[in-house]
Parts: C-alpha cells; sequence; structure tokens
C-alpha cells in the first residue's frame, strides 16, 4: 500500500505549484482591490503632475511672450532720439520696431498720450491718460506688465511698461498687446478638446482662454480657486469652471509679473481615463490566476525538463556558442529561451557595434588631422599678408582675423562640425555692431569650410566699414540681406548708409583679395562693389554650398 500511494503520488514540483496557486486564489481580490485604490490615487497624482507640468509649460511660453515686449522696450529705452526728446524720430524708430508684430508702442506721460503707433503717422494719440495709481504702479516699477486694462469701446488690452526719462522728466514707454495673442500661446500647447486652459492678472480677471475666449473674457476665477490661489504660488484643487464643468485643475503663480496660469481636466474624464485603464488590469490579474491554477496542474512534470534545457543554453551562451532552436512546454521557458537568444543577438551587435566605432575613431582622427592642416593653411595666410608690414597696425590686423577665424570655428564647434545657419552666422560676425546692423534672409545651411569663409569676408566688411563707412558713425546703418535663385545660387547683399561719403579706394588691400579668393576658392561666386557716395554696396553672387560639401 505504502509503494502503490508513493508510486501514485504527484511530483513535488506538482505539489508546490498547486499549493501556491490555490494560496495567491484566496488573497488576490484583496490584492486587487487594493491594487485598484492605490492605482487610482496615482493616476489622480499623475494627472497633477501633468496638469503642473503643462502650467509651467504655458508660463514658460507667456514669459518668452512678454520678454519680446520687454525687449522691444530695452531696445527703444536706450535711444538717442527718446533721451533727446525728438519725438518725431522715436516714433519713426518705435514703429519699425514693432512692425510685423502683433503689438504696439505707447510713449505716455501722466497726462497723456504723446505716441501711439497704432494710430496712423500724423495721427493725434488717443486721450487715455492712466490713473494716479496706475501711473505710481508703472513709474515705480512695481507693475512692469499689467493687469487685464478694460476699454469700454474696443476691447480690453494688456501692456508691458518701461518708465523711461524723456528731457529730465519721467514718461513710461508701453508694449501693448491684445489678450488673443496670449490665447494662441494656450492653443500652441497642443491640450484635449475638454480640458480647459486659462490665464488670470493679479485681480483674478480672466484675460486668455482657451476656449470660448470673447465670453469669458474679463469675468474673475472661481472661487473655489481665489481661495486655494491666496494660500499658495501653484498647486492642484478640485473646483469647477466658469461654464460649471467641476474640474481637476492646477495652477501655477508667475514670481515676476503675477499673473496666474490654470489648467483644469473635467473630473469625470479623469474617472473614466483611470478606471478604464484598470480594467483590463483587473481582468488580466484574474485570468493570470485561473491559469496559474491551470498550469499547475497541467505543466508541473515539464519544468524540470525545461529549466535543466535553459542551464544547458546559459554555458553555450557563456561560451559564445550558437543557441540551437528548442521547443517548450511552457510560455515562461519560451520566454526565457528568447531572451537568451536576444542576449546572445545582443552581443553580437555589441562587437559589431565596437568594430564600426573603432572604425569612425579612425575616420574622426583622420577628418581631425585634414581640419587642422586647413586651419594652419588658413592662419599662415592672415600672418604672411597682415604681418606683412610689420608693427602693431599689422599685428593687430592679424589678431582681429584670428578672432574672426576663431568665432567661425566656435559656431561650428557647437554644430559638431555638421554645419552652420547663414543668418547665425552672419549676427554672430556682426554681433559687436548689433544695434547698427539690420539682418533678414531665409535659413541657409552651410558647409564649415563656406561658413569659415563667410565668417572672414563679413570680418573684413565690418571691419572697413567700422573705419571708413557706415560703422563709423553712430548714425550709420548696414543692411545685410539675401535671397535665393532656385537651388543652387545665393545672392547676398552688404548695404550700408549713413555714413562718410565713399570713395573707391586706389588699391587693393589683403582685406580685398582674401574676400576674392574666398569668393572664388570655397564659394565658387563673385562680387560687385558699388561705391556709390551716400555708402558701399556689395552685392555677391554665390554657390549654395551644401552640408555634404565639407
Amino acid at each position: 500500500m505504502t509503494s502503490n500511494s508513493a508510486t501514485k503520488a504527484p511530483s513535488t514540483v506538482t505539489r508546490r505549484l498547486l499549493f501556491m496557486a490555490l494560496t495567491l486564489a484566496a488573497p488576490a481580490i484583496l490584492l486587487m482591490a487594493a491594487l485598484v485604490a492605490m492605482q487610482y490615487t496615482e493616476g489622480q497624482r499623475r494627472f497633477a503632475t501633468q496638469l503642473v507640468t503643462t502650467t509651467r509649460a504655458l508660463s514658460l511660453a507667456t514669459d518668452r511672450q512678454i520678454g519680446q515686449g520687454q525687449s522691444i522696450l530695452q531696445g527703444l529705452a536706450v535711444s538717442s532720439a527718446l533721451s533727446d526728446g525728438d519725438l518725431a524720430a522715436f516714433e519713426k524708430q518705435a514703429r519699425e520696431a514693432v512692425s510685423g508684430r502683433d503689438g504696439w508702442i505707447v510713449l505716455m506721460s501722466q497726462d497723456q498720450q504723446l505716441i501711439n503707433t497704432r494710430m496712423p503717422p500724423g495721427a493725434p494719440p488717443p486721450n487715455a491718460p492712466p490713473g494716479p495709481k496706475n501711473w505710481r504702479e508703472m513709474t515705480t516699477g512695481k507693475s512692469n506688465v499689467s493687469n487685464l486694462i478694460p476699454r469700454p469701446n474696443a476691447g480690453p488690452i494688456i501692456g508691458v511698461n518701461m518708465p523711461v526719462l524723456v528731457d529730465g522728466r519721467i514718461f513710461v514707454l508701453a508694449y501693448m498687446q491684445n489678450p488673443s495673442v496670449f490665447q494662441a500661446l494656450m492653443t500652441g500647447q497642443g491640450l484635449p478638446d475638454s480640458w480647459t486652459a486659462s490665464i488670470v492678472d493679479r485681480n483674478a480677471a480672466l484675460l486668455a482662454r482657451s476656449r470660448d475666449q470673447e465670453t469669458m473674457l474679463g469675468r474673475h476665477a472661481s472661487p473655489d480657486m481665489q481661495k486655494a490661489m491666496a494660500l499658495a504660488q501653484d498647486g492642484v484643487v478640485n473646483t469647477h469652471t466658469l461654464d460649471g464643468v467641476e474640474t481637476l485643475s492646477a495652477f501655477s503663480r508667475s514670481p515676476t509679473y503675477g499673473w496666474t496660469f490654470i489648467v483644469g481636466v473635467p473630473r469625470d474624464e479623469l474617472n473614466r481615463t483611470i478606471l478604464g485603464s484598470l480594467g483590463p488590469a483587473m481582468a488580466g490579474s484574474a485570468l493570470m490566476i485561473a491559469l496559474g491554477v491551470m498550469a499547475a496542474l497541467a505543466f508541473a512534470r515539464p519544468i524540470s525538463r525545461d529549466v535543466r534545457g535553459l542551464v544547458a543554453e546559459a554555458e553555450a551562451l557563456a561560451a559564445g556558442a550558437p543557441l540551437a532552436p528548442a521547443p517548450s512546454d511552457l510560455q515562461e521557458i519560451a520566454e526565457v529561451r528568447g531572451s537568451l537568444r536576444a542576449a546572445a543577438e545582443i552581443l553580437r551587435n555589441r562587437d559589431e557595434e565596437a568594430r564600426k566605432a573603432a572604425e569612425r575613431q579612425q575616420l574622426m582622427i583622420n577628418e581631425l588631422n585634414h581640419r587642422v592642416k586647413n586651419t594652419l593653411v588658413v592662419v599662415q595666410s592672415l600672418a604672411r599678408h597682415s604681418l606683412k608690414e610689420g608693427g602693431e597696425a599689422g599685428l593687430a590686423q592679424f589678431y582681429e582675423r584670428l578672432l574672426a577665424l576663431a568665432g567661425a570655428h566656435d559656431l561650428l564647434t557647437r554644430r559638431s562640425w555638421e554645419g552652420a545657419d547663414l543668418g547665425e552666422l552672419v549676427t554672430e560676425a556682426l554681433q559687436p555692431y548689433a544695434t547698427q546692423v539690420s539682418v533678414e534672409g531665409p535659413s541657409i545651411p552651410l558647409a564649415p569650410n563656406a561658413a569659415v569663409a563667410l565668417a572672414m569676408i563679413f570680418h573684413e566688411l565690418a571691419t572697413n566699414a567700422s573705419k571708413y563707412g557706415a560703422l563709423a558713425t553712430e548714425t550709420g546703418q548696414v543692411e545685410v540681406s539675401w535671397v535665393t535663385e532656385g537651388r543652387t545660387r545665393l545672392t547676398l547683399t552688404w548695404r550700408e548708409r549713413g555714413g562718410p561719403p565713399t570713395r573707391k579706394p586706389t588699391r587693393s588691400g589683403f582685406g580685398s583679395r582674401l574676400i576674392a579668393s574666398s569668393l572664388r576658392g570655397d564659394l565658387a561666386g563673385s562680387a560687385q562693389f558699388d561705391y556709390a557716395p551716400q555708402g558701399l554696396t556689395c552685392v555677391f553672387s554665390i554657390k549654395i554650398p551644401s552640408r555634404s560639401a565639407a
């Protein structure tokens, strides 16, 4: 009897797997309930984190928008025409500064507006002086960004303010915008249609909203939201929108100008999303328990055989031998075998990648040697021509040209020597004269050699202009523009105005020869120079160099 019982007894693996399955089945319901509660709380936390992140992204986008206005005001505030009281000249500068933008410039005293670029030239500004409180805040710097400014007949606006001195008197220079500008920032965040994003000012008045902007503009945030805003700079609160939708809303207040950014998701949508994501998990958990019990009864015996097979395959993997296909009675074992084969493939790929990396490293060393040789040739040429006549002047020219070459290399280094954009190159080369230079043209990618050549050309033109041309006076201006002709040619124009009268040089210096050789060599182009009395004009016809032509 004992012998028969021992013969019919199940294997140890079977008993243990069956006992484990039956033991797990009882608490599985409790575990799933706890899991549902935890997942629901975690889902709410994830949504809250996402909402807070969205409000901060909205805050950053608004900061950039306001920063554009502040940059315009900072540029205009240092205008000599403004400080001298030449309002006609300053108005022209102000109109040029906001040309093509969605805002306008207002210069006001405590009693009246003196300039309003939204009005046609010559038209009198509106009679809309600021109140005493607003004037005090604007001139003391306590309100560099306004609240929503209501206008009875024209709709509300928003202003970025800066106090300035005109003939010794305090005035306020303001960059005004419509609230629709800030609504566009919210639509650009790509929020779901059911979500609501809002911006409220320091008085909790709504100045921009992702939906129903026209009907909600100027209304105040809900009492729940105002209470939460009064207690903290940012947070998450259960509240409702102005049109009555219950939401989970996050808010974040800007410490710089006091506006608050609010993003809310409807609570019923939140619940559906969280619970919907838990449904498959619950069903999968129940199915796994049932399959576990069935697997314990059906597949216990093959487990030992498959595990021993896995040991052999692991030893083959360690030895680097190929793994032969082997069937398995259990999905888990098959997955492990699949992982072992994937690991073997990864190891083979790593070996191949290491070989390719060594080849790339050698290629990069060869490329570096090539670029160093080319750079030394350029430096040798600069030294030979700049120091030909000797003296401090030749040494200064050599240093300046080296700095221009280094600036071009810095720009290319930041781009990993993959090339540079023409607009970025022009801006970098003419940075010392930024207030007197305007740059306009489409984005054009340049190969490294072409970028270095153009950087040297712009350095020579700017140096010549600072000595004899438009940059030699404070009122001179240089316009740099370019257009493409098809896909192969580029026409680049350098135009100087406002400097001393221009005369054609009697001899050709190294700068002229450097420009000519750069055009012929690296740029496959030509140049035309017009020495008109009102200023030099250079027109370059250049073959558009691709990044691959390095």
